[in-house]
């Protein structure tokens, strides 16, 4: 026992020392590049810790939240713009409409096995991907929307640098890391691992399978548009191919694969370094990211399955396998 408590203060010492370095780091006066790089880093941690919820916890690897990203930001962007109205307020009208549109995607896919799950998804995330570029009147097209600048409005997530989104970022990230953690350790979340290990059995002792899915996902796809919500207005424009398509869900999947899928904290670990190694990719060579992917993903698989975090966790079980055999000694 004291092995697993000493374990959780060590974790928790990190976390404090983490916390505290973000916080402190912008006013070590860095570059707002650097900033920005920062700030994509957190969203897509979160995102990733989002996707992690159904396609880590729930082993049903879907290709639609950079759908319900987009469903996120188009719905505060569409709202602000033409009604004038924060989206600290409408931002609940994204996730509801995410959830929405999660929901009769589970109905459909979740009563059957397979990939039928994966494949829904990607036919849908092209269907938003294809709404938003022909919905013209609305959402612009190809052309795109842009944020109204009418100068720095705290209210409406509109400023005159990206710090203030350095900080907005580091509470969203916290918060998407709670709600997930909370869930994991749910009688839902037991669940849904559960029946990752073994629906049929799951479904024998009298768990509804279906019901389990179709929660976690729901929750995956909220989470998304709230972050979604928070990244357009980071941005100040978004348009279908950048935020709608499925190269936006590859990132983020590839950061929770490389990071460590089915784990809290390796979707934001997988972030911070995968974000940074494309801009460097990207400023030595060019259309570097995709060969980043690539390389990453390769060799995680090849060489650490559980991603960058299960080096840590390996490293963690040896200490604790000799602390058992140096007290068994004694």
């Amino acid at each position: 026992m004291k092995i697993f408590q000493n374990k959780n203060r060590i974790y928790a010492v990190v976390l404090i020392l983490v916390a505290a370095v973000l916080l402190i780091f912008p006013i070590t006066n860095p570059s707002n590049y650097v900033i920005t790089v920062l700030i994509q880093c957190m969203v897509f941690g979160s995102l990733g810790v989002a996707w992690n919820i159904i396609g880590g916890y729930g082993g049903q690897i879907g290709w639609c939240h950079a759908a319900f990203v987009a469903v996120g930001a188009y719905t505060s962007v569409i709202i602000y713009s033409r009604l004038n109205i924060t989206p600290l307020v409408t931002f609940p009208l994204g996730m509801i409409l995410s959830v929405v549109l999660a929901t009769i995607i589970g109905k459909v896919t979740f009563r059957y096995r397979g990939p039928f799950f994966a494949i829904t998804t990607i036919a849908f995330a092209e269907i938003v991907r294809v709404v938003l570029i022909y919905w013209r009147s609305l959402t612009s097209g190809t052309a795109g929307l842009a944020v109204p600048y009418h100068g720095a409005s705290p209210l409406n997530l509109v400023f005159d640098n990206d710090r203030p989104f350095y900080y907005i970022m580091i509470f969203v990230m916290a918060l998407v890391l709670l709600i997930a953690w909370l869930f994991v350790r749910s009688k839902t979340g037991y669940y849904l691992r559960a029946i990752k290990g073994d629906e049929t059995a799951c479904r024998t002792l009298g768990i509804d399978s279906g019901k389990v899915k179709l929660r976690a996902f729901q929750l995956s796809a909220a989470l998304s548009a709230m972050v979604g919500m928070v990244y357009g207005f980071f941005q100040m424009f978004i348009a279908p191919d950048a935020i709608a398509g499925l190269d936006f869900t590859i990132r983020i999947v590839s950061c929770v694969i490389i990071g460590g899928i089915g784990t809290l904290f390796g979707p934001v670990l997988g972030a911070f370094i995968v974000l940074p190694l494309i801009e460097l990719a990207n400023s030595l060579i060019s259309s570097g990211s995709q060969m980043i992917y690539g390389i990453m993903l390769i060799a995680i698989v090849i060489l650490q399955p559980a991603g960058v975090i299960g080096i840590f966790h390996s490293i963690s079980n040896r200490v604790r396998r000799k602390k058992e055999g140096a007290e068994q000694s004694v």
